[in-house]
């Protein structure tokens, strides 16, 4: 590819540890960390502590309603630490998926009590999660990664969708709290899931301010308190995108790297609904243009 020129985007690439792996293949995810070239770099492993609510496969504290979801992808939660703990040794940041609330606290509790210093890990969706382990998570330096329209989209203000069936009232009022995850003091970056969901960043940022499906203007709010200020949902794919990774970036500062946009309104000023109108006049990577208006 770099032969045609360069890429238009910077990708970083995190291959997946799974729980069969030997330890001589782990040693070969450890061994591939920052090969790469002049655009995209491998950095980062990516791990899957459970699966989701819908298939009956998240990790809970209490069997769901079809009486399914008391199981981890991984044989116990010490095989899982062992992996965190030798890819930590060696500097290697990971990034883990947890849905039910027994596998993020698995995960929280085990990022937690790593050593001090080292490379930053976080936790993928966050969907069901108790008070403690937030403030667990902020006050640990854990980041966490979510995807606000995975509630906007999937879940429905009187708790009919699948969903929330399958996890109780009581779970599915405790999840997906962004707002919260917020006021932790946590890093929290902001994504799509893409392609289980669209990767239309101005949508996402606008229905994590309102917390509802901001296209459709009837839609109701889904526990409208965990909804982010313009400037955490700007920072969600910004400076925080970047610190989740344990990188400085995201900012407009003489001497960063000018990988930017030029939109056509200012989002930290833009109503929510305004917001889904953004049009990107210019993207730029490394000083150099790579689109025009899309």
């Amino acid at each position: 590819m770099e032969a045609d020129g360069e890429l238009p985007v910077r990708l970083r690439l995190s291959p997946w540890c799974e729980p069969h792996m030997t330890d001589a293949e782990v040693d070969e995810l450890i061994a591939m960390q920052g090969r790469g070239g002049r655009r995209y770099r491998i950095e980062g492993i990516k791990l899957f502590i459970d699966g989701t609510v819908e298939g009956g496969t998240a990790w809970l504290a209490t069997p769901d309603s079809e009486g399914e979801g008391l199981a981890s992808t991984w044989p116990d939660a010490e095989t899982y630490a062992a992996r965190i703990r030798r890819f930590h040794a060696h500097g290697v940041p990971t990034a883990t998926h947890a849905i039910g609330e027994r596998g993020i606290r698995v995960v929280a509790e085990t990022l937690a009590g790593l050593p001090a210093g080292g490379p930053q890990h976080r936790i993928e969706h966050l969907e069901s999660v108790e008070d403690d382990v937030i403030a667990l998570i902020g006050r640990s330096g854990i980041a966490a990664s979510m995807q606000p329209t995975h509630c906007t989209h999937h879940v429905r203000p009187d708790g009919s969708d699948d969903w929330s069936r399958r996890l109780g009232r009581t779970r599915a009022e405790r999840a997906r709290r962004t707002g919260d995850v917020r006021r932790s003091g946590a890093i929290l970056a902001l994504g799509s899931d893409w392609p289980v969901a669209g990767f239309d960043p101005w949508e996402i940022m606008a229905d994590a301010r309102a917390r509802r499906p901001v296209a459709q203007p009837a839609a109701e709010p889904v526990r409208p308190d965990q909804g982010l200020t313009a400037l955490e949902a700007l920072e969600g794919y910004t400076t925080h995108a970047h610190r989740a990774i344990g990188a400085e970036g995201g900012r407009l500062v003489p001497g960063a790297p000018a990988d930017l946009v030029i939109v056509d309104r200012d989002p930290l000023v833009a109503t929510p609904e305004e917001l889904l109108g953004t049009r990107v006049l210019l993207t730029m990577v490394e000083g150099a243009a790579t689109a025009g208006a899309a």
